[in-house]
């Protein structure tokens, strides 16, 4: 072995210190704690922001009112002994906590008190921005302390004698749809980590996330392991891959019916059903670890789906199954595969929903889900109108005391508002009345409420546009949580989630120890294919990890090479893929940066006229606009020092005028002292 491959770290434990600590063991602050540390941060928001501002100065880099100070003044806020770093950092753990729950109080207030919505808002606004500084300034301390502390743990607050649900960073800010603290640096790269699995649920307890120690293991064996299966990358393309493969299964279902004949259940309609079934189960599951928060646009999508295929699962059991009905076997199973024939556009656009990782294609999901909730306005005055309307016809309609043409009235209210009505039906329908009635519906629907659901769908097009890149994020946030929200000690991917239903009864039998080995070797036979790929991937991947921890570079360094750095990325040989040697690349990136300094070495002193004078970095410096200056106050260099001259000034002036006045107080008192001595 070479001497420089002698002094490479071999093991994690040799490797840079905090790589391998999976947690901090900080003793998190009780909630009546937490609760001090957000009231004296609402406090401080209420003293720096005590009247409307414009949003960009609170908002920009160098703001004038959240500077330096204040930034310091809201790490305070936390307490804890100074003198202690472990003291200081268990209160401070809390502080992103409590600033987004200060944050949500501000926008209750507001939508409480319409008159001052707009001063809430903007604190409200402030206290987010603040998590966003703090998060990015943290991210150049202590990474493992922003991640496993301040944004993944879960911390619990008291809110009118009732502690609240433990909840995390993350999940605050993807619930509350904060986009200006997922969009800062730090959050992004918290993300990255749980999404590759580098951050993972804890084995011992699902609610808390712990550093994976195995991610820099070279171990063929260390990767062959069914729990990596809870990276929320790897479930993703499970479920891409199942999706098609559920796709697949309704088309070959829905199209195979080609006889009048009930024909028993047969093993693709029995699969897909299973499918079917799993996913059901999942959402129910998730549903009921999460709560209200796991519902969106898209799980109304699903439900909406598995509703119509439940459905037409049920007449086909009817079909097929001994109860005898009013109507023939035949008409049940007819009814069955059409109404499952109605699930197809649901079934095709549900892959977009594994698509949204691409992000042209997640956009136009978030559009859309906007565009949807947009158009409930819409759909509520229709309805309004529609029952008013219908209500005037079937009065015309009921006058002469017959109710002849109610139907075609109502189907005529209905095929207007998609542009198909006409005035025929109403032509001798009550002259002149209903035509009367029927142009003012018309006009209504045609003319106002169409055009307005045009507006609502154009504004929420340009407010999701306008923002894209947070909106994106936000939207991968919400994705990387669905995986990792509900604990699960096992991870069967919908819908392998059956054979755990099956399994579950036996694990209960056994102890905890047999169990867990029981649900491995199950795991390891259903993932083989996928775990071969992931075990291939990740020692790559953990060649480089070693390789950036020889060099006291954290884990997620040199992924790519940039061209304005000679000495970033990584080597990968691709060679002795099955071998534990931690090496292996390592020699190779050594080898390919020298010749690159080399190169660029000797190209610069082909000319000796060609370098720069040795000055001039320092002319560079000095010229450039101190910007940490300009932060400490928040305003330019130049009006910076114009701004202490005259504050120079005025504390000159004022030691001037204090001097007088003490001069003039001495004066009036000789003056009295000398009248006393003259009465006397």
């Amino acid at each position: 072995m070479s001497e420089d491959s002698a002094t490479l770290p071999m093991f994690q434990e040799q490797c840079l210190a905090g790589h391998g600590d999976p947690t901090m063991g900080l003793k998190p602050p009780s909630s009546r704690q937490v609760l001090r540390i957000a009231l004296n941060l609402k406090y401080l928001l209420d003293k720096i922001i005590p009247t409307v501002y414009d949003v960009d100065k609170v908002t920009c880099p160098h703001s004038r009112i959240i500077n330096q100070d204040v930034i310091k003044l809201v790490r305070e806020a936390c307490g804890g002994n100074p003198k202690d770093k472990s003291s200081v950092q268990r209160y401070q753990s809390v502080l992103l906590f409590a600033l987004l729950k200060v944050s949500s109080w501000y926008e209750e207030l507001a939508a409480e008190e319409l008159h001052n919505a707009s001063l809430y808002e903007l604190r409200s606004l402030a206290a987010q921005h603040l998590c966003r500084v703090i998060i990015e300034h943290e991210e150049t301390v202590d990474l493992q302390f922003l991640f496993m502390e301040m944004l993944l743990r879960r911390y619990v607050i008291n809110e009118n004698d009732e502690d609240s649900e433990p909840a995390s960073v993350i999940e605050l800010a993807a619930d509350m749809h904060l986009t200006v603290v997922i969009g800062s640096s730090g959050f992004q790269r918290c993300l990255k980590w749980l999404w590759r699995g580098w951050i993972i649920q804890s084995r011992d307890d699902a609610s808390v996330f712990v550093r994976e120690k195995l991610v820099a293991s070279t171990s063929f064996r260390d990767h062959f392991n069914p729990e990596r299966i809870k990276t929320p990358m790897y479930q993703n393309i499970i479920q891409i891959i199942f999706s098609f493969v559920f796709l697949i299964l309704y088309t070959v279902v829905v199209n195979d019916k080609n006889s009048t004949k009930v024909e028993p259940l047969d093993a693709k309609e029995i699969c897909f059903y299973l499918f079917t079934l799993g996913y059901v189960i999942d959402e129910m599951v998730k549903f009921f670890y999460i709560g209200s928060a796991y519902f969106s646009f898209w799980n109304a999508f699903n439900n909406t789906l598995y509703a119509i295929i439940g459905t037409s699962v049920f007449l086909r059991i009817i079909s097929v199954g001994p109860i005898k009905t009013h109507y023939p076997a035949e008409y049940w199973d007819m009814i069955s595969y059409r109404i499952l024939s109605l699930a197809a556009p649901f079934v095709w656009s549900r892959l977009l929903l594994f698509l949204e990782s691409v992000q042209f294609v997640g956009l136009m999901l978030v559009v859309l889900k906007h565009m949807m909730a947009e158009s409930l306005v819409f759909f509520v005055m229709l309805f309004l109108m529609m029952i008013g309307f219908l209500q005037g016809f079937i009065g015309l309609d009921s006058s002469d005391g017959k109710n002849e043409i109610t139907g075609p009235i109502m189907t005529n209210l209905f095929i207007t508002v998609l542009g198909a009505g006409g005035f025929d039906t109403f032509e001798e329908f009550a002259p002149p009345y209903a035509a009367i009635l029927y142009y003012g519906y018309r006009f209504i629907v045609s003319v106002i409420l169409l055009n307005i659901l045009i507006a609502l769908y154009a504004n929420a097009y340009q407010k999701v546009v306008d923002n894209a890149g947070d909106e994106y994020m936000a939207l991968m946030c919400q994705k990387t949580l669905r995986f990792i929200r509900a604990p699960d000690e096992e991870v069967y991917v919908p819908p392998l989630n059956i054979v755990e239903a099956f399994v579950h009864p036996t694990t209960l039998l056994l102890s905890t120890e047999n169990a867990r080995r029981l649900n491995h070797f199950i795991m390891t036979i259903l993932y083989a294919p996928v775990l071969l790929v992931v075990a291939l991937t990740e020692i790559r991947t953990a060649r480089r990890i070693q390789y950036n921890r020889m060099k006291n570079l954290e884990d997620d360094a040199n992924e790519s090479d940039r061209a304005w750095d000679l000495t970033d990325g990584f080597v990968d040989t691709g060679h002795d893929i099955f071998s534990q040697t931690e090496n292996t690349g390592i020699h190779a990136t050594r080898k390919k940066n020298g010749v690159s300094l080399k190169k660029q070495r000797e190209a610069e002193k082909a000319d000796p006229h060609f370098s720069v004078p040795k000055d001039w970095c320092k002319r560079v410096k000095k010229s450039v606009q101190p910007v940490q200056e300009g932060f400490q106050s928040g305003i330019g260099w130049e009006t910076f020092k114009l701004y202490n001259e005259v504050q120079e000034r005025y504390e000159k002036t004022e030691e001037k005028i204090e001097k007088l006045n003490k001069t003039i107080t001495n004066l009036v008192e000789s003056l009295q002292e000398l009248k006393l001595t003259k009465q006397e």
